[in-house]
């Protein structure tokens, strides 16, 4: 598609020419995406009209930068963001019955955004906003521990992997949650990408199971690792993820019966 064609599409969308029967339509005008996951917005195009060659233009507002054009002699090229080359698709055989969705493959931070789908045929146009948030759930925690100058023990808490930063808790084998001595810092990476690490001190004489949790609030998908202090001051410990658990709480159970 050239220059003055997308200028076409762009200044009739604006002026609203328009009679009522040309409308465009998406299924959802505001969608959150998984960094890595393939994305569909699903938009149609309307019209009373008998069906026609239309032309429709996906464009990132922030940037504009083309996502993905389409003309019936031409589609996907020309003035491509670079960025979505290969990745923006269209259901071309789809487009007369009114599918001008865009397929997304492997979504990225920086595709956040609004995005405008203008469409136009000879004769009518109209457009539509679609606002996408890409959120990235990180890695599995993995706890640490170091026994500071005046003896008492650290638990250390790091993921990576994240954004926006997840909530952190702390949680002891009775399930309360500890809050008093966690500091929780976060750490961003250039590419945006946060890294997560949440210290617990523990009491003189603490033993027992403790468990960090990391969880993004949109998708509801905790993270968890245990970590257990087999003897208290001492860096002595098991640590595992949250499958390892009910192994965990056994090895400590024989420890504390051969300590008698």
């Amino acid at each position: 598609m050239n220059r003055l064609f997308v200028s076409f599409i762009l200044l009739a969308a604006t002026q609203g020419i328009t009679d009522g029967h040309f409308k465009v339509k998406c299924a959802e005008e505001e969608i959150t995406a998984k960094v890595g996951d393939d994305l569909v917005v699903q938009c149609r195009y309307y019209s009373l009209d008998e069906p026609g060659a239309v032309a429709f233009s996906w464009t990132k507002m922030d940037t504009m930068g083309i996502v993905y054009n389409y003309t019936t002699s031409q589609h996907g090229q020309g003035e491509q963001d670079p960025s979505y080359r290969d990745r923006a698709e269209v259901f071309v055989s789809e487009i007369p019955e009114g599918n001008v969705s865009l397929r997304l493959k492997n979504v990225t931070l920086s595709d956040s955004g609004t995005y405008r789908l203008s469409v136009a045929s000879r004769s009518q146009s109209n457009e539509t906003k679609v606002v996408l948030g890409v959120r990235a759930v990180g890695e599995q925690p993995k706890v640490r521990s170091y026994v500071t100058d005046q003896g008492l023990l650290v638990l250390v808490c790091e993921s990576f992997g994240w954004f926006p930063e997840p909530t952190v808790t702390w949680e002891n084998g009775l399930g309360m949650e500890l809050t008093d001595k966690v500091l929780t810092e976060i750490v961003n990476s250039t590419d945006g990408i946060i890294r997560v690490r949440s210290t617990l001190g523990l009491d003189r004489g603490s033993i027992g199971n403790y468990t960090c949790t990391m969880i993004d609030q949109h998708w509801n998908q905790p993270l968890s690792s245990l970590f257990v202090v087999l003897i208290a001051g001492s860096p002595w410990h098991i640590g595992a993820g949250a499958a390892g658990t009910l192994v965990c709480s056994v090895i400590l159970a024989v420890s504390v019966y051969w300590s008698w």
